[in-house]
Protein backbone atom coordinates (compact mmCIF):
# COMPACT_ATOMS: atom_id res chain seq x y z
CA UNK A 1 0.00 0.00 0.00
CA UNK A 2 1.25 3.47 -0.91
CA UNK A 3 1.93 5.86 1.96
CA UNK A 4 1.64 9.61 1.48
CA UNK A 5 4.23 11.70 3.33
CA UNK A 6 4.25 15.43 4.05
CA UNK A 7 7.71 17.02 4.10
CA UNK A 8 8.07 20.58 5.38
CA UNK A 9 10.58 22.45 3.17
CA UNK A 10 10.98 25.93 4.64
CA UNK A 11 10.15 28.66 2.13
CA UNK A 12 10.59 26.22 -0.77
CA UNK A 13 13.49 28.04 -2.46
CA UNK A 14 16.04 25.31 -1.77
CA UNK A 15 13.55 22.66 -2.89
CA UNK A 16 12.98 24.43 -6.21
CA UNK A 17 16.74 24.81 -6.65
CA UNK A 18 17.30 21.05 -6.36
CA UNK A 19 14.09 19.64 -7.85
CA UNK A 20 15.77 19.28 -11.26
CA UNK A 21 18.12 16.75 -9.68
CA UNK A 22 15.22 14.87 -8.07
CA UNK A 23 16.79 15.29 -4.63
CA UNK A 24 15.68 16.67 -1.30
CA UNK A 25 17.63 16.55 1.95
CA UNK A 26 16.57 15.57 5.44
CA UNK A 27 18.24 15.03 8.78
CA UNK A 28 18.41 11.33 9.61
CA UNK A 29 19.07 11.93 13.30
CA UNK A 30 15.73 13.50 14.18
CA UNK A 31 12.78 11.41 15.34
CA UNK A 32 10.92 12.40 12.18
CA UNK A 33 13.86 11.42 9.98
CA UNK A 34 14.38 8.09 11.73
CA UNK A 35 10.71 7.14 11.34
CA UNK A 36 10.72 8.15 7.69
CA UNK A 37 13.85 6.10 6.94
CA UNK A 38 12.41 3.07 8.68
CA UNK A 39 9.00 3.17 7.00
CA UNK A 40 9.26 4.81 3.56
CA UNK A 41 9.23 2.55 0.52
CA UNK A 42 9.67 2.83 -3.23
CA UNK A 43 6.55 4.34 -4.81
CA UNK A 44 5.37 6.28 -1.76
CA UNK A 45 4.18 9.82 -2.47
CA UNK A 46 6.07 12.84 -1.14
CA UNK A 47 4.07 16.04 -0.66
CA UNK A 48 6.33 19.05 -0.20
CA UNK A 49 4.78 21.63 2.13
CA UNK A 50 5.83 25.25 2.59
CA UNK A 51 6.43 26.26 6.22
CA UNK A 52 4.23 28.86 7.90
CA UNK A 53 1.70 28.84 5.07
CA UNK A 54 -1.33 26.89 6.37
CA UNK A 55 0.31 23.83 4.88
CA UNK A 56 0.56 25.04 1.28
CA UNK A 57 1.51 22.24 -1.10
CA UNK A 58 4.38 23.18 -3.40
CA UNK A 59 4.55 19.87 -5.23
CA UNK A 60 4.27 16.12 -5.11
CA UNK A 61 6.67 13.42 -6.30
CA UNK A 62 7.21 9.68 -6.10
CA UNK A 63 9.86 8.36 -3.71
CA UNK A 64 12.65 6.28 -5.28
CA UNK A 65 15.29 5.77 -2.58
CA UNK A 66 17.47 7.54 -0.03
CA UNK A 67 21.17 7.49 0.79
CA UNK A 68 23.64 9.10 3.13
CA UNK A 69 25.13 12.24 1.60
CA UNK A 70 28.65 11.67 0.33
CA UNK A 71 30.38 14.98 -0.19
CA UNK A 72 33.31 13.30 -1.97
CA UNK A 73 31.26 11.93 -4.88
CA UNK A 74 27.80 13.52 -4.55
CA UNK A 75 26.52 16.98 -5.31
CA UNK A 76 27.51 19.77 -2.94
CA UNK A 77 25.02 22.11 -1.28
CA UNK A 78 26.10 24.77 -3.76
CA UNK A 79 25.53 22.48 -6.75
CA UNK A 80 22.07 21.61 -5.41
CA UNK A 81 21.34 25.30 -4.89
CA UNK A 82 20.86 24.93 -1.14
CA UNK A 83 21.65 28.21 0.54
CA UNK A 84 21.04 29.61 3.99
CA UNK A 85 20.50 27.63 7.15
CA UNK A 86 18.13 25.07 8.58
CA UNK A 87 17.49 21.40 7.89
CA UNK A 88 17.94 21.69 4.14
CA UNK A 89 21.43 23.11 4.70
CA UNK A 90 22.56 20.55 7.27
CA UNK A 91 20.89 17.51 5.75
CA UNK A 92 22.88 14.30 5.98
CA UNK A 93 20.49 12.16 3.93
CA UNK A 94 19.43 12.56 0.30
CA UNK A 95 15.87 11.60 -0.61
CA UNK A 96 15.63 10.81 -4.33
CA UNK A 97 12.36 11.16 -6.18
CA UNK A 98 10.80 11.08 -9.65
CA UNK A 99 7.59 12.28 -11.30
CA UNK A 100 7.60 15.80 -9.85
CA UNK A 101 4.32 17.69 -10.21
CA UNK A 102 4.63 21.41 -9.43
CA UNK A 103 1.53 22.55 -7.53
CA UNK A 104 2.64 25.94 -6.20
CA UNK A 105 0.16 27.93 -8.29
CA UNK A 106 -2.79 25.71 -7.27
CA UNK A 107 -3.07 27.21 -3.75
CA UNK A 108 -3.74 23.80 -2.17
CA UNK A 109 -3.72 24.05 1.64
CA UNK A 110 -3.48 21.08 4.00
CA UNK A 111 -4.05 23.22 7.14
CA UNK A 112 -1.58 20.94 8.95
CA UNK A 113 0.07 22.71 11.87
CA UNK A 114 2.87 21.64 14.13
CA UNK A 115 6.63 21.38 14.18
CA UNK A 116 6.93 18.00 12.42
CA UNK A 117 9.27 18.27 9.46
CA UNK A 118 8.11 14.89 8.14
CA UNK A 119 4.78 13.21 8.82
CA UNK A 120 2.50 10.61 7.40
CA UNK A 121 -0.71 11.80 5.81
CA UNK A 122 -3.68 11.39 8.15
CA UNK A 123 -7.20 12.60 8.87
CA UNK A 124 -5.94 15.97 10.18
CA UNK A 125 -5.18 17.03 6.62
CA UNK A 126 -8.00 19.07 5.10
CA UNK A 127 -7.36 17.55 1.65
CA UNK A 128 -7.79 13.95 0.53
CA UNK A 129 -4.24 13.53 -0.77
CA UNK A 130 -4.85 10.03 -2.11
CA UNK A 131 -7.73 11.23 -4.27
CA UNK A 132 -5.91 14.44 -5.20
CA UNK A 133 -2.88 12.47 -6.37
CA UNK A 134 -5.03 10.31 -8.64
CA UNK A 135 -6.55 13.44 -10.21
CA UNK A 136 -3.12 15.03 -10.70
CA UNK A 137 -1.54 11.84 -12.07
CA UNK A 138 -4.38 11.20 -14.53
CA UNK A 139 -4.62 14.78 -15.80
CA UNK A 140 -1.10 16.21 -15.88
CA UNK A 141 2.37 15.29 -17.03
CA UNK A 142 5.15 15.36 -14.47
CA UNK A 143 7.70 18.12 -14.95
CA UNK A 144 10.45 15.72 -13.93
CA UNK A 145 10.53 12.04 -14.76
CA UNK A 146 13.97 10.90 -13.59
Amino acid sequence: MTTHWLLRVGDGNNLYNSVGHGIWGIQSTTTFGKNFIKEVKNGDKLWFIKSQSNGKILGVATYKYHNKRNYDIGLTNEELGWIGSGPDWTSDLEVHFKEWFDLDEQQLLTHIKGSSTIRKYNYKCSLDLEELYEIIYNNAKPLLSL
